[in-house]
């Protein structure tokens, strides 16, 4: 029931030091403070969540720029390794291009691309790094491998297939482009997400497997790192978070951290309030960002 109304980005390709790309799509309103925004799983720049928050902020004076992760283009990426939820760097670089152009950055991240903005500015915390004004993250799993697991349940199969299907299908391309990395046998044993980081996604990006990857790229171990304002809003019926995937502890003693949680809301399903066209997600977003970045 989203507005998915198609937005007239304007695209950009900015390379990467190990020879791929990453695609921005913007839209500029010449202003002098923008949003970089970065989808979830299997998600794009098209994704309607983005699409909605994007035109919503453009009108209060946000220059936009949507992260498309690596391969979510629409064009495979390079390399036979693709995006992950981890893959801080390619939002730091990105950071580091705009700020030749822009005074304010601000960045938002749904669902994986959440767990990559949390994770991203602990890490800038822990560098005393001021980068960016402030962050705010929608529906993400902290804790990737309980959230892997609850995935696997009989509730979530359709979730699990629809992810696996789109999944499978790039994974297939980057067999065919790099023959010999994985044998068909494994390809079609694949049945879950767990299953496929522990055979694609944690090793192509020099993890183990999949735990070690989970463990490793869980934002929830950054979250005490945080030291520029953050906002994490996720809800209690989401059915992709466990207990784990809320972190009301480190909320509570980090002051730079808040942590917002719905009764409803789902997983990125947060309708408008009462005479209000926006997502509820989107109004405290905005809230927020009005807040930290010096306008009324």
């Amino acid at each position: 029931m989203r507005n998915k109304k198609p937005l007239s980005y304007e695209r950009t390709i900015l390379p990467t030091e190990n020879g791929d790309f990453l695609a921005l799509d913007q839209l500029p309103k010449s202003a002098n403070r923008c949003v970089i925004l970065v989808h979830g799983l299997e998600g794009s720049s098209e994704s309607g969540y983005i699409t909605s928050l994007s035109g919503f902020l453009k009108e209060k004076d946000w220059d936009i720029v949507a992260l498309n992760l690596r391969g979510c283009s629409g064009t495979d990426n390079v390399l036979f390794s693709a995006y992950h939820s981890g893959i801080i760097e390619d939002l730091d670089q990105v950071v580091d291009h705009l700020k030749l152009i822009y005074k304010q950055i601000a960045v938002i991240g749904f669902s994986l691309g959440g767990n990559i903005v949390l994770k991203y500015m602990g890490y800038l915390g822990q560098q005393n790094l001021q980068k960016v004004v402030c962050a705010a993250a929608v529906s993400v799993p902290c804790h990737l491998s309980s959230s892997s697991d609850k995935l696997e349940t009989w509730q979530n199969s359709i979730y699990n297939h629809r992810f696996i299907s789109a999944l499978k299908n790039k994974l297939k391309r980057k067999i065919s482009a790099f023959p010999g990395r994985i044998s068909q046998k494994t390809f079609d044993s694949i049945k879950s997400i767990r299953q496929f980081d522990n055979i694609y996604t944690g090793p192509a990006n020099g993890f183990k497997d999949a735990e070690d990857y989970y463990n490793q790229c869980s934002s929830l171990y950054n979250l005490k790192d945080i030291k520029t304002p953050t906002l994490l809003i996720n809800a209690k019926d989401d059915p992709f978070l466990t207990e784990k995937c809320m972190p009301y502890k480190e909320a509570k003693e980090n002051e730079h951290f808040s942590f917002y949680v719905s009764e409803y809301g789902g997983h990125v399903g947060f309708l408008p309030e009462k005479n209000k066209k926006a997502g509820q997600h989107e109004t405290w977003i905005d809230e927020f960002l009005n807040i930290h970045s010096g306008r009324p």
